[in-house]
């Protein structure tokens, strides 16, 4: 049979414990993460299909966006009764746009928000956003903070271990993302300066992990 048509067969179900997230039970460890212009709804929905994904997550949405009713960014939140739990991932710099739209995806029964720190692409970091975040420490600890303040749902964060490797900077906002309250922090191996590229630094991801204490 041509390698191409032979059937995919689900996973064999996770026998760990359910996978605590904040409020949230997940029946799995195993998540599906942002990726812009992929984790629409048909494509979570294929993938659930699959078996064995705890949680879901959308392509990064703007959070001004979101608040001004933008068709194009609302359909980046469309879900259905199979695609759950689910996580909407925000991306923005200021906080009180961001919290709004985490407050606005909550009352639309969203199980969780995901804070975008890692996209490279310019014309987010120029406007203060994605990767760019981390090089404005406090700021961006604070907005974090805001944002997971306003809602009672989970809040994660996606970041890269840095802007470049002078200022390998994830580990300091992983202790302190913990410290407000994040349930959880996902890296990229990579720094802002690498974007898709290089050798991912799995080191880097290490000591990310230990400097949080759960």
């Amino acid at each position: 049979m041509n390698e191409l048509m032979k059937p995919v067969c689900p996973p064999k179900p996770d026998s760990r414990p359910p996978v605590s997230y904040g409020a949230l039970q997940l029946e799995s460890r195993y998540l599906l993460s942002p990726l812009a212009g992929y984790t629409n709804l048909p494509f979570r929905r294929i993938v659930r299909e699959l078996g064995g994904v705890g949680l879901a997550t959308t392509d990064l949405v703007n959070a001004r966006g979101l608040l001004e009713g933008s068709e194009k960014t609302l359909q980046l939140t469309q879900t259905c009764p199979e695609d759950s739990p689910f996580a909407v991932q925000i991306f923005g710099s200021e906080p009180q746009q961001m919290k709004e739209a985490a407050q606005l995806l909550e009352s639309r029964d969203v199980d969780s928000i995901d804070i975008n720190m890692g996209c490279p692409v310019n014309r987010i970091v120029k406007g203060g956003a994605g990767a760019s975040m981390m090089c404005r420490p406090s700021d961006t600890v604070s907005l974090v903070q805001t944002v997971v303040e306003a809602v009672k749902i989970p809040v994660s964060v996606k970041m890269r271990l840095g802007w470049d490797d002078s200022e390998l900077s994830a580990p300091f906002f992983a202790r302190e993302f913990e410290k407000v309250g994040v349930v959880a922090v996902a890296i990229h191996g990579r720094t802002r300066e690498q974007g898709f590229r290089g050798v991912v630094n799995h080191d880097g991801i290490r000591k990310v992990v230990e400097a949080v204490e759960s």
